[in-house]
C-alpha cells in the first residue's frame, strides 16, 4: 500500500512537473486544494513510510541521507520555477484526499507562508575561529610554581581568544542581520560534524530579498574583512529556516 508524501506547498498556477521524480524514483505530481493552493506530492511504500516503520527507518543513516537528499532534490527544483514553502521530511498523508483537506485547513497558515517568502531566498553564514599556535616560553619550567604560572598564561590567552572570536561572530551577525528580513540562529557544530579543526563560532540562516542580495553580500563581506574569523557563505537556498516563525 501506497501512502502520500509532500514536499512543499505553493500557491501560484503550478509548475510543470513532467520527469521530475522524488523518493524511491517516483514521480512528483501536484494535489490541488484550499482556494488555489497545490502540494508537490509523491507515492511512497507504507512499509518504509508508515508510523512504525518510519521510526526505525530514521535510525539508518544510509537510509536517511539518501531520502533526505531526493526530498531537496525535489523541493529545490521546485524552488526554481515558482515560490513554494517546503514541508519537513517525511511529511506523509494517507492518500491525495486528505492532502486536499489539509490544504483546505490550513490555508491561511499556507497563504501566510508564501506571503512572507515571496521575493526572498534563504541565505547562510558560517564563521570559524582563527586558532593561534600556542605560545612557548623560552626554556624549560625552572620549577613546578613556574611550570603552573605558564600554564594558566596559555589558558588565558586561549580564553581571551575565544571571547574575541565569539565577539567577531556576533558583530558579523548583526551585520549580516541589518541587510535581511529576518534571521535564524542555528546551534553550533563540533569540529567532528564540520570537518574542520577550528571551533564553530556562527551558523546563521538570513532570509534576504532578491532585490537585496548584493547589498547583502556586500555587507557581510564588509564585516568579515579583517574579524579573524574564517567565514563560510552559502547560498541562495529555499528558505527551509523560515517557513516557521520565530517563537
Amino acid at each position: 500500500m501506497d501512502l502520500t508524501y509532500v514536499y512543499a506547498v505553493g500557491d501560484a498556477a503550478p509548475p510543470d512537473l513532467a520527469g521530475l521524480t522524488g523518493i524511491g524514483g517516483r514521480p512528483v505530481h501536484t494535489v490541488t486544494g484550499g482556494d488555489a493552493l497545490w502540494a508537490a506530492t509523491g507515492a511512497v511504500p507504507e512499509s518504509d513510510f508508515g508510523e512504525s516503520a518510519l521510526t526505525t527507518r530514521l535510525e539508518d543513516l544510509t537510509w536517511l541521507a539518501t531520502t533526505a537528499r531526493e526530498h531537496h532534490a525535489v523541493v529545490d527544483a521546485l524552488g526554481a520555477r515558482t515560490v513554494v514553502a517546503p514541508l519537513a521530511l517525511a511529511t506523509v498523508y494517507r492518500d491525495d484526499d486528505r492532502v486536499r483537506a489539509v490544504l483546505t485547513e490550513r490555508h491561511t497558515a499556507f497563504a501566510e507562508v508564501l506571503d512572507r517568502l515571496r521575493g526572498r531566498t534563504e541565505w547562510g553564514v558560517k564563521a570559524y575561529a582563527t586558532t593561534r599556535p600556542a605560545g612557548r616560553d623560552a626554556g624549560r619550567a625552572s620549577s613546578g610554581a613556574e611550570y603552573l604560572r605558564r600554564r594558566r598564561r596559555e589558558l588565558d590567552r586561549v580564553a581571551g581568544d575565544d571571547d574575541a572570536a565569539h565577539a567577531a561572530a556576533q558583530r558579523l551577525h548583526e551585520a549580516a542581520a541589518r541587510a535581511a528580513v529576518t534571521t535564524r540562529r542555528h546551534r553550533l557544530h563540533a569540529p567532528a560534524l564540520t570537518g574542520r579543526t577550528e571551533p564553530m563560532v556562527l551558523n546563521g540562516a538570513y532570509l534576504v530579498d532578491d532585490a537585496d542580495r548584493d547589498t547583502w553580500r556586500a555587507a557581510v563581506t564588509g564585516a568579515a574583512d579583517g574579524a579573524g574569523l574564517t567565514v563560510e557563505v552559502t547560498g541562495p537556498w529555499v528558505p527551509y529556516s523560515f517557513v516557521e516563525e520565530e517563537r
